[in-house]
């Protein structure tokens, strides 16, 4: 018996149609057929009956199912060990990421840690900073690379931080200047950012020590979301400062006040952590030190 022929049993068991299995595990018909029909021969007993809707599991197939699970799930967790002790992490990690670094810094890393760690698959999910702690929560994703504001639970890691600029449309009175104090936007309409994004909370508490509250016109999402609404006259905005704003239509103000935003790896502290997962925290905490 070869752990092929249990992949190959699984899938089918899955999709209940030998076409389907193959297509899946991109294997042809017929090799799939062979490798079955060798199974229920070492077996001794026929595992899968056909239908007119496709096949189904035999009797003596729902026996051998979740041994057949077990076989795999157990050749995979070993592997695992193997390659943690041999110091070659595998396995896929999930990271979540606010949008901002969807363009910069976080690509670079991703590329870099998947060169010197060819077994990790790295799939990531784009989301505001509210929705990444609560997909931490949930065990969605391993680690998320955000904005917290109070994060008792989770253990933040500064990763970068990044100047806060203003910006406005061309034809705006502060478009003939190069900075600003951030006092000069109080009474303009702000573009600002949903709430359930970390930076929000950001650009309200310097508004605050401005003294004033930022009169929200209209929210978005993604830097560039926010940067256009700007670009079309909706508004003024505080925005982290980067190469892609000199793509648009805006002017941008450095801001007298040393204005900045965190951002943080982070992860739940309590949490047992992939071989995978600590060895990408490794090598952030690495890539990021002074």
């Amino acid at each position: 018996m070869e752990l092929v022929q249990l992949e190959y049993f699984l899938a089918v068991a899955e999709y209940q149609s030998f076409r389907r299995a193959a297509d899946a595990i991109r294997v042809s018909q017929p090799a799939l057929s062979r490798a079955i029909q060798k199974l229920e021969g070492d077996l001794g007993a026929p595992l899968f009956v056909r239908t007119a809707q496709g096949v189904r599991l035999t009797p003596c197939g729902e026996a051998f199912l979740p041994h057949a699970r077990q076989a795999l799930a157990e050749v995979a967790a070993g592997a695992r060990k193997v390659a943690e002790l041999a110091g070659q992490a595998r396995g896929v990690l999930h990271v979540g990421l606010i949008y901002s670094l969807g363009t910069r810094f976080l690509p670079d890393v991703i590329r870099t840690f998947t060169r010197t760690h060819p077994g990790v698959t790295v799939r990531l999910s784009e989301a505001p900073t509210q929705k990444l702690l609560q997909q931490l929560d949930a065990g969605e994703i391993d680690i998320a690379f955000c904005t917290p504001q109070h994060a008792p639970h989770l253990t933040l890691v500064e990763i970068l931080q990044e100047e806060l600029v203003a910006i406005v449309p061309l034809d705006h009175p502060l478009a003939a200047k190069d900075q600003c104090h951030l006092s000069d936007l109080a009474g303009e309409p702000f573009v600002a950012y949903a709430r359930e994004s970390g930076i929000r909370h950001v650009i309200e508490r310097y508004c605050a020590e401005a003294g004033f509250t930022p009169r929200v016109a209209m929210e978005g999402v993604e830097d560039l979301t926010v940067a256009g609404l700007v670009a079309a006259g909706v508004g003024v905005a505080v925005v982290p400062l980067h190469a892609q704003l000199d793509q648009l239509p805006v002017h941008v103000l450095r801001l007298c006040e040393p204005c900045k935003r965190s951002v943080y790896m982070a992860w739940h502290t309590h949490t047992t952590l992939s071989p995978v997962a600590r060895a990408f925290i490794a090598f952030v905490k690495r890539m990021c030190a002074p």
